[in-house]
């Protein structure tokens, strides 16, 4: 809105702020938000939820059905169940793999490959991967916000206003002093298989799901700000 501080405060400086001149200091007890830039809540995360579906044979998974397994990663972490479904999912890879293999080499025996997996997971790295996401998603909504409200505005000469590579948030984790570090993110895998994050904010409510093998996913953001 045309008269809120963040309008009027980023109407006077004329040009979009880089992450590390936008985004406030990540602390452990806001990694999740509400994160608070310009007098504006951009996001405020409830909870991070996973669920977990296991195919079987054929058949396509549906997600509209009950899941395998369903977890929390944030407020509390209970990914108990997810870890041993997890496991049983490679368990099913691995037997594939052995019953392609036996065609393949019918001389050899491949029953090796049928050990019980013992897959484990860092959850606490894993959400502070996720708590680096939000802070991101955070400037990338605060820069789309920018260019609908002051596009075709003469203004200063600005940079490319996405996150510059010399700020950009660390994936690793937060450290003990309550910062998550700066560094540079590129290279990094995402740890999430199928997620479920709950927006409180008051702008909207969104879902975003990454699916691992034999899965299927969808996501619904929405970019309505009242800013």
């Amino acid at each position: 809105m045309a008269d809120s501080d963040a309008w009027k405060e980023t109407r006077k400086e004329g040009s979009v702020r880089t992450y590390s001149a936008f985004a406030p200091a990540c602390t452990t007890d806001k990694l999740f938000g509400p994160v608070v830039a310009l007098g504006h809540e951009w996001i405020d995360i409830e909870s991070v939820e996973y669920y977990v579906w296991v195919k079987s044979g054929d058949q396509r998974i549906d997600i509209t059905t009950d899941p395998t397994a369903h977890g929390t990663l944030f407020p509390d972490i209970n990914m108990g169940d997810v870890t041993d479904t997890l496991n049983c999912g490679m368990d099913h890879v691995k037997a594939t793999m052995s019953h392609t293999l036996d065609t393949i080499e019918s001389n050899v025996n491949h029953q090796h490959l049928l050990t019980p997996s013992m897959l484990t997971f860092d959850w606490e790295l894993d959400k502070s991967f996720m708590s680096v996401a939000v802070y991101q998603t955070t400037h990338f909504r605060y820069c789309n916000w920018y260019h609908r409200q002051f596009s075709g505005m003469k203004r200063r000469r600005m940079d490319n206003p996405t996150i510059d590579t010399s700020t950009r948030p660390s994936i690793r984790r937060a450290l003990s002093s309550g910062h998550v570090q700066v560094d540079n993110p590129e290279n990094a895998e995402p740890l999430i298989s199928h997620i479920f994050i709950s927006n409180t904010s008051n702008e909207t409510t969104s879902s975003s799901e990454l699916a691992m093998s034999g899965t299927e996913s969808s996501s619904e953001p929405s970019d309505d700000l009242d800013v």
